[in-house]
């Protein structure tokens, strides 16, 4: 399928910011459902384009979200300003789904993931690649995602390395239980011997093969969710 890469530019909701992003769209006018991509910290875009190139392969409007203009490390409020913005930059564009918008969070990205699922209900799908149960020590404080799954109401995927050396596995292990006591609806999957970073090609933990089995769950969890 032939799959068109356009570099965008919207406002964040502060007002003053401008996020500079990519929107990649597959064949025909749709309208499709549509995939937020919210990336890690390491390596460049490119490893994430591809993904949204994958993602428009699958038939999925992807918007790659550039929320790094705000550095690595932003605080939680310059977060949700720019999500706001991006969520209104979609409502723009004639060829997403309004009612089917789905989010993917890789690393820390996944943390981001979990804050707009809260806050915005037309996202009906979350999507977490390597993400944290628990913020670095490094990071700067906000909510934790433990705490934050309290108030996500929608189908959510996890996945996760057992030798993640960033987020550790027994976190994301607490975090599935505290879901599932709390009756969410969600997934998890933990892929032995995966470091973190482990679904992303310029990401130092990259491994293709696990890469390839959390892609085909993401694609089965998206066809069946949204």
């Amino acid at each position: 399928m032939t799959v068109r890469v356009d570099p965008v530019t919207y406002a964040s909701a502060d007002g003053e910011t401008s996020i500079p992003s990519y929107l990649v769209t597959p064949e025909g006018d749709g309208p499709h459902p549509t995939v937020v991509i919210l990336r890690g910290v390491a390596g460049p875009d490119d490893g994430y384009i591809e993904i949204a190139r994958r993602l428009a392969e699958w038939g999925y409007v992807a918007l790659l979200h550039g929320w790094k203009v705000r550095g690595d490390n932003p605080p939680d409020g310059p977060v949700d300003d720019d999500m706001k913005g991006a969520l209104r930059y979609l409502r723009s564009v004639g060829r997403v789904d309004q009612r089917r918008v789905a989010v993917f969070g890789f690393c820390r990205g996944g943390i981001h993931a979990l804050m707009a699922a809260r806050a915005h209900p037309e996202l009906r799908v979350v999507v977490v690649f390597h993400g944290f149960a628990f913020r670095s020590a490094r990071a700067v404080p906000g909510a934790q995602p433990f705490d934050l799954v309290e108030s996500v109401n929608v189908p959510t995927l996890v996945m996760h390395g057992t030798e993640d050396e960033q987020a550790p596995v027994d976190g994301m292990h607490r975090m599935e239980a505290r879901m599932r006591a709390l009756g969410k609806a969600c997934e998890f999957t933990f892929y032995e011997g995966a470091r973190h970073g482990f679904a992303v090609r310029t990401h130092p933990g990259y491994d293709a093969p696990t890469a390839a089995r959390s892609f085909d769950e993401a694609k089965r969890f998206l066809a069946k969710h949204l």
